[in-house]
């Protein structure tokens, strides 16, 4: 479920591209430095480069939960693999990383958006400026709780306590 919402935005980046570039001017801000202000042009034909950027995260993001299923000896928690823990165990960590790399595509198929977004926004004002929140701190932030958490998770599972904090027989 939680992939289908990263490729429910990636279909509707698309279609803010398509309608967004007969709009633009014929240049428009690529590349802003941490100012926000732009230091380099081109084509809004560009923005089909993001697209494509998001198109291939979000299928990254959908093949992992994939191979942690069909070849768990490829998905490591630190020294170990996820092939060698118990079935019951390696059930329930495989549903974690499932969540764990849906939610991740989130983030960062909503960064893509925001960033889309903030692009054409500016190119279609007369001095191109990005909005002084930037996605990345977002993006970077949001990863490290992500990450943290599920692999606190993945360790008291791992430990032989069910994610709630409770015991394993």
């Amino acid at each position: 479920m939680l992939q289908l919402i990263s490729v429910v935005m990636l279909i509707y980046s698309f279609f803010l591209i398509r309608t967004s570039i007969p709009t633009l001017p014929r240049l428009i801000s690529t590349h802003f430095n941490a100012a926000g202000e732009p230091n380099s042009w081109g084509s809004p034909n560009t923005l089909w480069l993001l697209l494509g950027a998001q198109a291939l995260t979000t299928v990254v993001f959908l093949i992992v939960p994939y191979l942690s299923q069909r070849n768990p000896g490829a998905v490591h928690f630190g020294a170990r693999r996820l092939s060698e823990f118990p079935p019951a165990v390696r059930k329930r960590m495989a549903s974690l990383v499932n969540q764990m790399v849906g939610i991740l595509s989130i983030v960062v198929n909503l960064v893509l958006v925001l960033m889309l977004h903030e692009v054409i926004r500016a190119s279609a004002q007369p001095i191109p400026r990005l909005h002084p929140f930037s996605p990345l701190a977002f993006l970077i932030f949001s990863t490290v709780v992500i990450v943290v958490y599920y692999f606190w998770k993945f360790n008291m599972l791992a430990k032989g306590e069910d994610a709630d904090g409770s015991s394993n027989p």
